[in-house]
């Protein structure tokens, strides 16, 4: 058996052409197609990794007056949900913040979450070591606790079973450590590392507007996700009729926790899993395109081997172990590829929890290996089951120059079916090159080079007057260094909030009707920093406004446009339901639209608060810089040091990242979509390359008698070309039809232009028809270099 199957190598390394680029092909098909299956597999396929995971849905307030208006849940209304609600077994909430550990000698931020009662519960998971808070941990004025993620255990505490009990410094407070999470568990991200009860205060439990909740819950046995609904309506209803100022016009929405995750990637992860699919066809086509050329020069062998007596289960055995060699061989490299394409994909996606388990499994690896045994073993076993059709002798007395043009036609409309799938293929990554490029020109609205940004750590139980000042020292110390322009902070990161749009009101309007816009809290510089144009009116003070009183706000062209239709704001009110009466904002000014939920999305509404209202003690702070004096990173942390020695200054980036973030999934699809239309069109001209040398070399005879009788050189060019046109001409024409089927699918892959772009449909058969040409000029010119008197004394 080891002398067979070394047999059976050598023969491939005599044949070491055909095998490389068998083996190539099985590894590009097999390796893409392994590495997006395991993303689909590990995203949208398996159920979250907790217990009985499909009754897990997330719960938002909804606005009845506006149609897809939801909101976070209020601390007061998540417990009254809790308490009065028959569907669920319960209901938890938590909210996300930056702590600073200063257990060590260098102050480092933490991202954690503060919890409320039933949190772990709901999700079914508890500790791996340790336990959960107790009830008593959970209320206001508690013993301060804390459970940290297995990567804080392992990187932090030196994976010590000893770290329970032990004490943590955690923003000016020790938090003593009661637990370790398993290290499946990564809610709401994986990069979250500590989670800590809020312990909510008697005032935030009386605040029913105060609406920051990121709300789980979980559903009985046997209830579904609409009587769940109706029920907490019901519920919402009576409340509703209870507190009408606050509660009156709200619902509720459900959606299940796993929708919730992966709704924004389920669409583009299916597309990409069905263009490589697309792929993998390819491939298996040129594998047989390849097989049934190389059969085509094998028969004479066969032939042979039956003659000096071989019975046809030795020869079959034969070629059956030449076949499992190549399809080892290109499953093996495959799956190396889909390695390095998984641990791609897990860093491009670390935000969205099921990335994290996403590995190659034992049933891809069945798979790719039963599909390229069977792509392979088919095609290889040709040459025997040719032998057993026709008379040894005959083959013999051929001499293995037989014609063959049925295997031909085969062969020609494999290579038509690939050109057809490197149409589909071309066609979806020009549409989306397109749209990368419209989405690339859209104005944000501000000029974001030269701008860096960055976050202090800070904490939400900081006193008011302390985060003004902080905040307003800050922005002081940052003017103050050589190099740089201006700066400024803002609530948000701009062009990355995906903050639903909170609840305004226009002071003298107030006729019950719920009004919404997106309202950012700003300094002063911010406009100045961010070189945002001042349409109308001024601009905020330098001043920091008194926290519980009237401020100043600017709003944009858009909110003007669509609440001041015909009419100037300046000069009007405005007030948020959720903040004490005393605050109000007047309008002083108006300022250009700028794209503050991502380059994706048109402007919409906003409110800028002047100074340091409302009350956000985590915000972004931003600095531009002087292009020609460059600022270092150590200077600005040196200063910040110098009044915060004990915040952690985190997250630094220029702004321009934020765009390319608001554009990373959009990017990742079109270079996958890209490189699989690439190796398509790679695969199909490999393919008619290959049909075509065997074309000409059984020709060669036909073609010498030709050139003895007469026949150019450039008839000979142009009959190979017109064939390969023919193909490629049937295959386009099929492929063109199939993408226009398809351009449906890609409308919401798309953006700034439409899915059966004429621009796209006009360059990619013209792109493809040319490497076509080319790739058949090749054998081409080579039979008509044959030399007519070497041709004939081979008849």
């Amino acid at each position: 058996m080891l002398h067979e199957w070394r047999a059976a190598a050598r023969s491939l390394a005599h044949r070491r052409g055909l095998t490389f680029t068998v083996v190539l092909t099985l590894m590009l098909g097999i390796g893409a197609n392994s590495a997006i299956f395991s993303a689909v597999d590990a995203v949208l396929l398996k159920p979250l990794p907790y217990p009985d995971a499909g009754r897990l849905v997330s719960i938002y307030e909804l606005n009845l007056a506006r149609a897809g208006a939801t909101q976070l849940l209020a601390p007061p209304r998540l417990e009254e949900w809790n308490r009065l609600n028959r569907s669920f077994d319960g209901l938890a909430g938590s909210y996300f913040e930056n702590m600073t550990d200063t257990t060590g000698a260098l102050p480092e931020r933490v991202e954690a979450m503060r919890t409320s009662p039933r949190f772990f519960s709901v999700l079914g998971v508890a500790p791996a070591i340790g336990r959960a808070p107790a009830p008593q941990e959970e209320v206001f004025g508690g013993p301060r606790i804390a459970i940290v993620s297995d990567a804080f255990w392992r990187t932090r505490l030196d994976a010590t079973p000893s770290a329970i009990g032990r004490m943590l410094v955690l923003g000016g407070a020790s938090y003593t450590i009661i637990g370790v999470m398993p290290p499946s568990f990564r809610y709401p991200t994986a990069t979250t590392e500590l989670w800590v009860p809020t312990q909510a205060y008697p005032g935030l439990m009386q605040a029913r507007l105060a609406r920051f909740y990121t709300a789980i819950g979980r559903l009985k046995p046997g209830v579904t996700l609409d009587q769940a609904r109706q029920d907490l309506d019901a519920i919402q209803a009576r409340l509703g009729e209870q507190f009408p100022e606050t509660d009156k016009g709200w619902g509720s929405s459900l959606v299940p926790l796993k929708e919730q995750q992966v709704a924004g990637v389920r669409r583009s992860l299916w597309f990409l899993l069905g263009a490589v699919a697309l792929v993998l066809l390819a491939a298996c086509g040129n594998v047989a395109c390849l097989l049934l050329a190389d059969a085509a020069r094998r028969d004479h062998e066969v032939a042979i081997r039956f003659a000096l007596g071989a019975d046809r289960r030795r020869v079959v055995a034969q070629l059956l172990r030449e076949g499992l060699l190549l399809a080892s061989a290109g499953t093996a490299l495959g799956l190396l590829v889909a390695n390095w394409g998984v641990a791609a994909l897990r860093t491009a996606a670390i935000r969205l929890p099921p990335a994290a388990n996403l590995q190659v499994d034992l049933r891809l690896v069945l798979f790719t290996f039963v599909v390229g045994v069977i792509t392979t073993l088919l095609f290889a076993l040709t040459p025997a089951v040719q032998a057993t059709r026709r008379d040894p002798a005959d083959a013999l007395a051929r001499g293995g120059r037989t014609h063959a043009g049925g295997r031909h036609t085969l062969q020609l409309l494999l290579v038509g079916a690939q050109i057809t799938l490197a149409i589909v293929l071309l066609v979806g990554a020009g549409l989306l090159i397109r749209s990368f490029m419209r989405m690339q020109d859209v104005s944000p609205g501000l000029d974001a080079a030269n701008v860096l940004t960055f976050r202090m750590s800070a904490q939400w139980s900081e006193q008011l007057g302390a985060v003004v000042q902080r905040q307003k020292r800050t922005v002081d110390r940052l003017d103050t260094i050589p190099g740089v322009q201006a700066a400024a902070f803002s609530q948000l990161l701009p062009l990355s909030g995906d903050f639903p749009p909170g609840e305004f009101t226009i002071v003298g309007r107030e006729n019950g009707e719920k009004t919404f816009s997106q309202s950012r809290s700003v300094s002063a510089g911010y406009f100045r920093t961010l070189h945002i144009p001042i349409l109308e009116g001024a601009t905020c003070s330098a001043e920091p406004t008194p926290q519980l009183f009237a401020t100043k706000v600017l709003v944009t062209r858009s909110f003007a446009d669509r609440f001041f239709p015909g009419e100037n704001p300046i000069g009007h009110v405005v007030r948020s339901p959720g903040l004490p009466p005393t605050v109000t904002g007047e309008i002083i000014g108006i300022v250009g639209d700028v794209r503050e939920r991502g380059v994706l999305r048109a402007a919409e509404p906003v409110i800028y608060w002047c100074g340091f209202s409302p009350y956000w003690p985590d915000v972004t702070f931003l600095v531009r810089t002087d292009p020609a004096r460059a600022v270092s990173l150590g200077v600005i942390r040196a200063a910040l040091r110098e009044i915060e020695p004990n915040r952690a200054v985190y997250a630094i980036r220029p702004l321009t990242d934020a765009i390319e973030r608001s554009l990373s999934q959009e990017r990742i699809n079109t270079v996958l979509i890209v490189l699989f239309a690439a190796m398509a069109l790679f695969l199909a001209a490999m393919g008619l390359y290959g049909v075509l040398s065997q074309l000409v070399s059984s020709r060669r005879r036909e073609i010498g008698v030709r050139m003895a009788l007469g026949a150019r050189p450039a008839q000979i060019v142009t009959s190979i070309v017109g064939q390969a046109a023919t193909v490629a001409g049937m295959g386009i024409a099929a492929g063109v039809g199939g993408a226009l089927a398809l351009a449906r699918f890609m409308t919401t892959l798309v953006f700034g232009i439409p899915a059966r772009d004429p621009v796209t449909f006009t360059i990619v058969p013209v792109l493809l028809a040319i490497v076509a040409i080319v790739t058949a000029l090749i054998p081409a010119r080579r039979a008509a270099r044959i030399d007519p008197i070497t041709s004939l004394r081979d008849i």
